[in-house]
């Protein structure tokens, strides 16, 4: 394996056992000891081969293959280290070692991802320190992951490339220093809203700020218990601001932070916030209930938050496919939303503008650069294109779990998208089989199918050679 992503995955799973040490400090807290262990064993698992990768190799600078390589590498290592704790705890109840596995494997691919599907049928009852673990899980999935890989890619000219493979802009020429803007923007975000809510009455302070964790990163989503408290008007718009910060572009947090309030609203967050409202107005007339509820439930699936109420199941056709699409065109390049992405949305509709000029272009020069813009709009259309492609396979497979096409559609795209909302069908009732099948489609939605794409092709490319070869020297 190339040296650059080993040392690089190292300092991703050292990060990660540092930031385990914080739960195991709320242990002792608490008085978990019997939590402690499994915490004790995730930090030094994290931090031991974190070590020993980084000091295999030096850590250099990385290429657009070797950082699609390390992201795709980083969501397969990372939540396979990170369910020690649901393995030895078992919060599932599961009935034999298989499933045990199987459902240990699921929450932590989902936590990690920030879809937020859960098997724990109560997580109000989970111990303090497993709490927080989990959301810590969302922000090395929803910032820390991604934004490192950033912070320590060192090619400034490879780097737009990069940004146009995963969807994300460049913002400032120094990485390490965005790096640490990223983790301090949102940190004060849950710092804040942890506060508010404080004030308003909730009290436990744990319990809030995983709350607050778990809506800014579209993580697990509470239960229908776990919601009431926060269904008064305070604490939704509270919730909606959330929903809207944590899926909007990184330059629209930092410019509200930093006062800039003129240069927020790029062409990007217009259209996201016209999608919102118009999907609101739509959903209010389709799906038979309050406007509040319609607001409430559009921006939490085309943030790709994944924060509910209602219950799907109920809604008609009409209503579903509104949302099955507003989840599937998802948030803003640069966030820790899912789903398509408004950017490439606004690439492709430029490029078929560019597309109708073409004929009425009078210079050679505008020829040009009008073929300049629709070659840059072809990674757009490319990753539209297999999103939706990855959709409708994975649903077709989905739908043999005895469910209907659209509910299979529904479920399938919030794992794809990384929204987490159900209907029912994702359950730890599923069959083995199908809980993989959603894990593949959490994973593939959150590194992106282009970027797995760069990862595997070039690999099946060079096996498809050297078999070749063997069967050449064979016939020798």
């Amino acid at each position: 394996m190339n040296q650059r992503i080993i040392a690089n995955l190292g300092f991703l799973l050292q990060t990660a056992g540092l930031l385990t040490i914080i739960p195991i400090i709320t242990g002792f807290i608490f008085n978990e000891t019997t939590q402690l262990i499994p915490l004790f064993l995730t930090a030094l698992t994290f931090l031991g081969t974190g070590f020993f990768l980084n000091a295999l190799c030096e850590r250099k600078d990385l290429t657009v293959k070797s950082a699609s390589a390390l992201l795709f590498l980083a969501f397969i290592v990372l939540p396979l280290i990170g369910i020690i704790p649901y393995l030895y705890l078992d919060p599932f109840t599961s009935s034999n070692a298989l499933e045990r596995f199987t459902n240990s494997c699921f929450e932590s691919v989902s936590g990690f991802t920030t879809t937020g599907f859960s098997f724990i049928s109560n997580p109000d009852v989970l111990p303090k320190s497993i709490l927080i673990y989990r959301s810590l899980t969302e922000i090395m999935g929803g910032v820390g992951v991604v934004f490192l890989i950033l912070a320590f890619f060192q090619s400034r000219r490879a780097l737009p490339k990069l940004g146009g493979v995963l969807g994300i802009e460049n913002l400032s020429k120094n990485l390490k220093r965005m790096f640490f803007m990223v983790l301090a923007i949102y940190g004060i975000y849950i710092l804040v809203f942890t506060g508010i809510f404080y004030l308003l009455g909730y009290t436990d302070i744990v319990a809030t700020g995983t709350f607050v964790i778990d809506t800014l990163t579209g993580g697990f989503s509470p239960n229908t218990l776990t919601i009431q408290p926060y269904l008064s008007a305070a604490p939704q718009i509270l919730i909606l601001l959330l929903m809207f910060l944590g899926a909007v572009n990184f330059s629209f947090n930092y410019q509200l932070l930093a006062g800039k309030f003129k240069k927020m609203f790029s062409p990007e967050i217009i259209l996201f916030l016209g999608i919102m409202i118009s999907g609101s107005i739509v959903l209010f007339f389709v799906a038979d209930i309050g406007l509040f509820d319609s607001l409430f439930h559009a921006v939490s699936v085309a943030s790709t938050q994944g924060i509910y109420y209602l219950n799907f199941s109920t809604l008609s056709v009409n209503a579903l496919s509104l949302l099955i699409i507003l989840m599937a065109i998802g948030g803003c390049a640069f966030s820790m939303a899912g789903g398509i992405k408004i950017s490439r949305l606004l690439k492709l509709g430029t490029s078929v503008g560019q597309l109708v000029a073409m004929p009425f272009a009078k210079s050679s020069k505008q020829k040009k650069t009008i073929k300049g813009e629709l070659t840059e709009a072809f990674p757009a259309a490319t990753a539209i294109l297999c999103f939706i492609v990855v959709l409708f396979v994975f649903t077709l497979l989905f739908s043999t779990i005895g469910v209907s096409f659209e509910q299979a559609l529904f479920e399938v795209g919030s794992a794809l998208s990384t929204t987490g909302v159900t209907m029912g069908a994702v359950s730890g009732a599923m069959p083995f089989g199908y809980k993989w099948l959603i894990m593949m489609a959490m994973i593939i939605g959150k590194v992106e199918i282009v970027t797995v794409l760069a990862v595997l092709v070039p690999f099946f490319i060079k096996k498809g050679k050297n078999n070749t070869l063997l069967l050449k020297r064979h016939r020798i």
